[in-house]
């Protein structure tokens, strides 16, 4: 399915911009990716841009995990929009009593032998909790399940407890006011990035886009490391990104 084409069916659900769709359904097609985990989905519109590219390549499959208790939160749900776009079979959807890091064990137990983890997915994104404690503990886990040469996208680079304070005292079970001043204002997923990711002797070529909030990495194995800051955009871009912003806040997001 062409872009254009999915974009006229889910692009105004959240949480995906459509620059942001756009380059995930292009990196797909590009580096013939096609096994996918997805680690939060809400949505479920950036899963449809991905099924799109699988059902351009012709084969692949996304496995996306989420919680039960998130299934009555977003209306459209991925179920609904999945069907709504007819790529249901490129996706297995996953709803978790605790989260994804213990579908991660899972998925680890199910893919060793040998005392080793075999390495399957081309592509993981991650745009859960944006907690240092839960997705730190996903980054390491997932690498064990990342093929050489893959990719790793971090979405809410600059969140903060902070900031989501405004509109809520909880955000996906953890209570704001239990956390320290710092863990508070210092984002999360930045911390991850640069301190985890960037550190990781795995991986070597990064890229940020600091105003639609992405940070991503491939799987190099390699001790080379190459980063790049894309600040591109414009005006109905921002407007668009503003109004995501805003809605994810309230959703709890």
């Amino acid at each position: 399915m062409k872009f254009q084409e999915i974009y006229s069916i889910v692009g105004s659900v959240p949480f995906i911009t459509k620059k942001n769709g756009r380059f995930l359904y292009d990196l797909i097609l590009r580096e013939k990716i096609t096994n996918i985990i997805e680690l939060g989905f809400a949505h479920g519109t950036a899963t449809c841009y991905m099924a799109a590219a699988l059902h351009e390549l012709g084969e692949g499959s996304i496995t996306s995990v989420d919680l039960i208790e998130a299934r009555d939160s977003f209306r459209p749900s991925a179920e609904e929009q999945l069907e709504k776009t007819g790529l249901s079979k490129f996706v297995d959807l996953v709803r978790t009593q605790t989260g994804y890091t213990w579908f991660l064990h899972d998925d680890i137990v199910r893919n060793t032998k040998n005392h080793i983890c075999n390495e399957v997915y081309d592509l993981c994104i991650i745009d859960g909790p944006k907690n240092w404690t839960i997705d730190g503990a996903a980054f390491f886990l997932i690498d064990k399940l990342l093929k050489k040469n893959s990719w790793i996208i971090f979405d809410d680079y600059d969140w903060t407890y902070t900031s989501a304070d405004k509109l809520r005292n909880s955000t996906d079970g953890i209570t704001h006011r239990s956390l320290s001043k710092d863990e508070q204002e210092i984002p999360h997923i930045r911390e991850i990035f640069e301190l985890l990711v960037k550190q990781h002797p795995h991986y070597g070529e990064f890229l940020l886009f600091p105003v639609d909030n992405w940070a991503i990495a491939q799987k190099t194995v390699s001790g080379d490391k190459t980063y790049i800051i894309d600040y591109r955009d414009t005006t109905k871009d921002l407007i668009v990104k503003i109004f995501y912003r805003v809605y994810r806040m309230l959703k709890g997001r």
